[in-house]
């Protein structure tokens, strides 16, 4: 065989070994990408089964609780500028911001950074569950909803951030009105809905948040919560709009809002468009609108920056006023300060007591500890 021809053989040996190696590590690369969606898949059934686990297990508890042991017990989440006189829109609260979060895994959040970088940052951070938030006197809330055209889920990113403590959002809520019922003299507790219709191609199951999906949360919110639910129509009573209703009467005091829980929506105006379709002061409504503007169901308004000069016009305007304390994992001792300052009414963390910043020991806490004072006691 001449030279020539060994190089004419060689060349279709080397391309086969060449194609041989390509196919190896394609099919490395197919096999490590399905272990890696199987152990997602995984950490989400694993929060499933986690929730229905703790949810039993309250269950059986509050069974067994005497109701004597339930009509003494007493909210010590307030300070002693909380009183029983105190209207409801001057009562202050500590929110946990994402309260359903549980911090993703290692491999979850290098998979995030790959096609969202910068996001994981922000999110190397998880709660209690919401039942020992409630026993910690957390008394306000903020969850995602995300919605599969039949129920809906809590969870911050779908697949690739999807540890959460209520993946179930019905059971959740359950949870919640479980925790109500064994403690019937909580201060009221809110809590803050955000539909969420991003990173739908992480998971086929998810729809976009439509009209359908604001009648089923509006009917998931009521079916759970019975009468312990404050709704737009108690507030608003014979008034023909919410905004009325506040300036003629104003909101139920401390102890007529006792053992109840209210729903607002964050700000977002798809959600407002498809929820309330100009028609925010139905009082059918089970959830609260919220608005930047002089709307006369405006009621709520959700913002993030304490320097907003806004914040003093809504509530010189008697609009109830959600805060940031922080935001992005970065504590701001000026920030959290100055929210409590301005007389929001509820003023959002990423770090609760129990869980402050580990470099610094920030928290959002009330002096004393408290996690609930008058908006104007201080």
């Amino acid at each position: 065989m001449t030279p020539s021809t060994d190089r004419t053989v060689a060349r279709p040996r080397a391309l086969r070994n060449t194609l041989l190696v390509l196919g190896s590590a394609l099919g490395v690369l197919v096999l490590a990408a399905a272990a890696t969606l199987v152990s997602f898949l995984l950490l989400g059934w694993q929060s499933s089964a986690d929730q229905i686990a703790r949810f039993e297990a309250h269950q059986a508890d509050v069974a067994a609780l005497p109701q004597s042991e339930r009509d003494a017990w007493v909210d010590t989440a307030g300070d002693p500028t909380v009183t029983e006189t105190l209207p409801f829109n001057e009562l202050q609260t500590i929110a946990t911001h994402n309260s359903y979060v549980q911090e993703p895994t290692w491999l979850q959040l290098q998979v995030l950074d790959l096609f969202d970088p910068g996001q994981a940052v922000a999110l190397q951070y998880g709660h209690a569950p919401l039942w020992d938030q409630l026993e910690a006197g957390i008394r306000s809330l903020e969850i995602d909803v995300r919605w599969n055209g039949e129920s809906f889920e809590a969870s911050h990113v779908p697949l690739v951030a999807n540890r959460s403590t209520m993946p179930d959002f019905a059971l959740g809520l359950r949870e919640i009105a479980l925790w109500s019922e064994a403690h019937p003299a909580h201060l009221p507790i809110s809590i803050m809905l955000e539909p969420k219709a991003d990173y739908l191609f992480l998971d086929p199951a998810l729809k976009p948040f439509d009209t359908a999906a604001c009648a089923a949360l509006d009917a998931t919110v009521t079916d759970a919560l019975g009468d312990r639910l404050f709704t737009p129509g108690d507030l608003q009573g014979e008034g023909p709009s919410l905004r009325e209703a506040v300036a003629a009467t104003g909101w139920p005091s401390v102890a007529e809002m006792r053992g109840s829980v209210l729903f607002f929506y964050a700000e977002n105006k798809r959600a407002r468009e498809l929820c309330f379709d100009g028609d925010a002061n139905n009082p059918e409504r089970a959830i609260f609108a919220s608005s930047h503007s002089a709307a006369d169901d405006a009621v709520f308004a959700v913002r993030d920056d304490p320097w907003d000069p806004a914040v003093a016009a809504d509530l010189t305007d008697g609009i109830l006023v959600r805060l940031r304390a922080d935001a992005d994992l970065k504590p701001s001792e000026e920030g959290r300060n100055l929210a409590f300052a301005t007389g929001a009414q509820i003023v959002s963390t990423d770090f609760p007591p129990g869980a402050p910043e580990e470099g610094t020991g920030y928290s959002a806490v009330f002096p004393g500890g408290y996690l609930a004072r008058a908006a104007g006691g201080h």
